[in-house]
């Protein structure tokens, strides 16, 4: 179970991540591409954060 504050740091970083990505993307010109950060899980003692993305169309996308 998320405490409060692993939820508010995993909202935080979610959004900036949203902002770098958002821009990094029409920093370079990238057309007909779409990032989407669903969800970021923070560990309990907030030293890793895992996060879910999603990236439309399926072609671009790596395989990690």
């Amino acid at each position: 179970m998320e405490t409060n504050r692993q939820k508010k740091i995993g909202a935080l970083l979610q959004n900036d991540l949203v902002s770098i990505l958002q821009g990094e993307i029409r920093k370079n010109n990238i057309n007909n591409l779409v990032i989407s950060v669903s969800k970021v899980n923070v560990t309990s003692d907030l030293s890793i954060a895992k996060v879910h993305l999603s990236v439309f169309p399926t072609e671009k996308q790596q395989k990690s």
